[in-house]
């Protein structure tokens, strides 16, 4: 496990990086309110938006732009705290979630 104990983590900013690979597990922290993943060099993170990022209920903000990401669940509409959602620039070919336009 990349990141093993972030129950109480609130905030995690790891943008321009060289992380490559899939988008590792961020099921255990649960009370993040903002997640920025973005711009990450040299492969940048690649594959599909894990089904666990809607456990992620406290979740504000998502930034995954500018990486290699194919798909993600269409339960993240679920997420009815997040207010910002940066998908861009990344390899998405599957139509946007209506449940995101229910989102404030």
């Amino acid at each position: 496990e990349p990141f093993p104990s972030l129950e109480y983590l609130r905030r995690l900013d790891i943008s321009n990086n060289v992380i490559s690979g899939h988008l590792p597990d961020f099921s255990r922290a649960s009370w993040i309110r903002e997640l920025d993943l973005s711009n990450q060099r040299h492969g940048g993170l690649t594959g599909t938006i894990s089904p666990d990022f809607s456990r992620l209920q406290n979740l504000l903000a998502l930034n995954l732009a500018f990486n290699k990401l194919t798909s993600f669940p269409s339960d993240i509409g679920s997420l009815q705290k997040l207010r910002t959602l940066d998908l861009s620039f990344n390899l998405f070919s599957q139509t946007i979630p209506s449940e995101l336009g229910k989102l404030e």
